[in-house]
C-alpha cells in the first residue's frame, strides 16, 4: 500500500470529523437565529471562519488537516439549516424538490387560494366548514338525540 492511499484515507476521516464538528456547531448556532437575516449572517460567518481555518492549515503545511476545515464548513452550513428549522434561500428549492409531501401541500394551498379568489369574483357563498345540525335524522324528521 502506498503513502498516497493512506493519506487519502486519513484525509477522508478528517473530512468526516470536520462535518460532524461543523454540524454540531452549526446546529447550535442555527437554533439561536431568530430571523432570516441572522441566519444569513451566521452562514457568512461560518464560511469566512472556515476559509480562515483553511488558510491557516495550508500555511502550516499540514495539508491533510485541510480536509477537516473543508468538512467543518460543509457541516456548519448544513447544521445551520437544520438548527434554524425553516427552509430559506437555495435550501427551500431543495426541500421542495426532495419532499413530495411539501409539493402536495403547496398544490392544495394553491387550489384553495384559487377557489377563494373565484368565490370572491363571483360572489358565491363561503364553503360550510362545520355543520351545527345533527346529520343523523330518522325517517320522521326527528333527530336521534330527541327520541
Amino acid at each position: 500500500m502506498s503513502d498516497g492511499f493512506a493519506i487519502t484515507v486519513v484525509s477522508l476521516l478528517f473530512a468526516v470529523f470536520g462535518i460532524v464538528v461543523g454540524f454540531h456547531l452549526g446546529d447550535e448556532a442555527g437554533a439561536r437565529c431568530e430571523n432570516t437575516a441572522r441566519y444569513a449572517t451566521a452562514n457568512v460567518v461560518a464560511i469566512l471562519a472556515g476559509s480562515l481555518l483553511f488558510m491557516v492549515v495550508w500555511a502550516t503545511g499540514y495539508v491533510v488537516l485541510g480536509m477537516f476545515a473543508f468538512g467543518a464548513v460543509a457541516g456548519a452550513v448544513a447544521g445551520l439549516k437544520f438548527g434554524y428549522g425553516e427552509s430559506v434561500g437555495p435550501w427551500k428549492f431543495v426541500d421542495r424538490l426532495m419532499t413530495p409531501a411539501a409539493r402536495q401541500r403547496d398544490r392544495e394551498r394553491a387550489r384553495a387560494r384559487r377557489a377563494a379568489a373565484k368565490r370572491a369574483r363571483t360572489g358565491a357563498a363561503e364553503p360550510e366548514l362545520m355543520s351545527v345540525a345533527d346529520a343523523r335524522e330518522d325517517k320522521q324528521g326527528k333527530s336521534a338525540e330527541g327520541k
